[in-house]
């Protein structure tokens, strides 16, 4: 048999296979993982509304997608997974720091106590999503709502950038990050994303606050630049290489 008619014909496979796997309808966003165990307490405190929007809607979706394009840039060790899972559970389960609805706050019922959202959605998007949610709580903690949404919008369209300028769309084992690199999200999102952050900060800082103030003497004397040209990638290096066992105090 011709070799270059076998060559051929293998090439051609290939190429059917790509275009296969390009024109799968498969939103990444949609998917959901068993969170933690130390994560449990997070969502059985979740009012049945924040716990779907968590799950499977916008916050789940948005988590997903940050997940996908930057998780695996910022992942975290387990220990500080499980140590900052106990400590958000813990805030989750104290009555004075997140207490329950009832009939007697009426139309309100389902937006009392700790909104852990955010949270929760990461934790049921995987480990990438929970440091994600970690860098989300640092930028919250260093920049105003619309700064750290410009920081976000910056650091998705520089990784994905990065993922096409890196990834061989021959490769198998790059498929999944090209496929997200092809995911929207949108500056409204982001927005969003960390509104849910800080809505969890102000609880937790009211839940200790002497680490609180501990961590705002840290920050206050970290040295990053807010310059607007000195976001993205760099601000995101720089976040990295700080002491995460800081993080607990999220």
């Amino acid at each position: 048999m011709d070799i270059s008619k076998i060559t051929a014909a293998a090439v051609a496979q290939t190429n059917e296979f790509q275009l296969a796997l390009a024109s799968l309808n498969f939103d990444f966003s949609l998917f959901k993982v068993e969170a933690p165990q130390e994560y449990k307490a997070v969502g059985m405190s979740l009012s049945p509304s924040r716990k779907q929007n968590a799950e499977e809607d916008p916050a789940h979706r948005t988590a997903r997608k940050l997940d996908a394009i930057i998780g695996s840039m910022v992942t975290s060790p387990d220990a500080l997974v499980k140590v900052y899972g106990q400590r958000v559970s813990e805030i989750c389960s104290t009555p004075s720091s997140n207490p329950r609805g009832s009939r007697a706050h009426g139309m309100f019922q389902n937006y009392v106590g700790a909104d852990s959202t955010t949270i929760w959605a990461a934790a049921t998007s995987g480990k990438g999503a929970l440091a994600v949610h970690l860098l989300a709580c640092m930028l919250a903690r260093l920049w105003t709502p619309a700064e750290a949404t410009s920081i976000w919008v910056e650091i998705v369209e520089e990784r994905k950038a990065q993922i096409s300028a890196e990834c061989d769309p021959n490769e198998p084992s790059h498929y999944a990050l090209i496929r997200a690199s092809h995911l929207e999200v949108t500056r409204a999102e982001l927005a969003n994303w960390d509104a849910g952050v800080r809505a969890w900060l102000a609880i937790a800082d009211k839940a200790n606050q002497r680490q609180h103030s501990q961590l705002r003497l840290i920050i206050e004397n970290l040295s990053i630049s807010v310059n607007n040209n000195l976001w993205s990638f760099p601000v995101l290096s720089r976040l990295g290489s700080l002491p995460w066992k800081w993080c607990r105090i999220f």
